[in-house]
């Protein structure tokens, strides 16, 4: 191997000093120039398995079991928006990432996400929370401020396990799979919608029914 330095260069042969831009050794004639290109391409290749082995080690991240359309088909609606929390959530390692949704409609996006289980722990919290006198309303604004603020970090997790018991099923039936335990369901939201109005009216019905009855009686 050729070695160098500002001032010369010395033959791997006979470990003559040369001067740099030398082609040949002055003293037994070896060429330099060849054996600085092998030193020069060597250097090369082992930083591009470096760089190889640094991009290997990203893919083969244990904590995303899924690729980019992969998890673009689970999301459904607004993939850009979504990967892109998660991309900041997962590179600096923050759980605060502001959702308006989830924090205006909590319980109701939780349910639409398909976080069913979170949907529900958030709505008893909710209502224990609010039989308390106003501790448990300053309890219930907090709930709110939470929700917004980890909401994406909650989903980001609620993604993650879907994908590792997808991981475990028949690889033929992934896509079916992704599709299925993801994307959204408007329809337990507008149930839950249209519950509250219908308990209204038909309470509105009966106070209404009772003043009749009143009327008539006196």
């Amino acid at each position: 191997m050729t070695y160098s330095n500002e001032d010369s260069l010395f033959c791997s042969k006979c470990g003559k000093s040369n001067d740099v831009g030398s082609l040949f050794c002055s003293n037994c004639g070896n060429s330099l120039k060849n054996e600085e290109i092998v030193e020069e391409v060597s250097t090369t290749q082992e930083n591009l398995n470096k760089n190889q082995d640094v991009k290997t080690e990203y893919i083969n991240d244990s904590s995303k079991n899924y690729t980019d359309e992969e998890l673009s088909l689970f999301l459904e609606k607004n993939q850009l928006y979504y990967m892109e929390k998660f991309r900041v959530i997962e590179s600096t390692g923050s759980k605060v990432s502001w959702n308006w949704c989830s924090f205006l409609i909590s319980g109701y996006w939780m349910f639409y996400r398909k976080m069913y289980i979170q949907a529900i722990l958030y709505i008893v919290a909710n209502f224990v929370l609010g039989l308390i006198p106003f501790i448990g309303w300053i309890g219930n604004i907090a709930l709110w401020i939470c929700a917004g603020l980890f909401g994406n970090y909650f989903y980001l997790e609620h993604v993650k396990k879907q994908f590792c018991e997808i991981s475990c099923a028949d690889s033929s039936n992934r896509d079916m799979l992704i599709q299925k335990r993801g994307g959204t369901n408007i329809v337990i939201p507008i149930i839950l919608l249209i519950i509250p109005v219908v308990i209204g009216i038909i309470v509105a019905m009966f106070f209404a029914a009772l003043g009749t009855m009143s009327y008539y009686y006196y």
